[in-house]
């Protein structure tokens, strides 16, 4: 999902991608996903923060609700299983 192959998913990249897994999302929705997350403040996921969403998922640490939690049930990668290099080749491969 990283089209632009920057090494990050911004607000555009994760439309596309929530829209591809099914789960659209509002713009300030959008938003709202990157900023749970988003430790560095830059408005965008880097690969970490993209892995935190899974480790907070696991956690019991996200709304059932909320952008994030259907993230992590649709893209379905455990990264206890996958790896992180399963993760990233998600990341990056889309």
């Amino acid at each position: 999902y990283d089209t632009g192959k920057d090494g990050f998913i911004d607000l555009m990249e994760l439309k596309l991608m929530m829209e591809k897994l099914g789960a659209p999302q509002t713009h300030l929705g959008l938003k709202n996903m990157i900023k749970e997350v988003d430790e560095d403040f830059d408005g965008k996921l880097s690969f970490r923060e993209f892995l935190l969403i899974f480790r907070r998922a696991a956690a019991g640490e996200l709304q059932e609700e909320s952008g994030l939690m259907a993230l992590a049930r649709l893209s379905e990668i455990n990264v206890s299983t996958e790896g992180v290099m399963g993760a990233k080749d998600f990341f990056e491969a889309k």
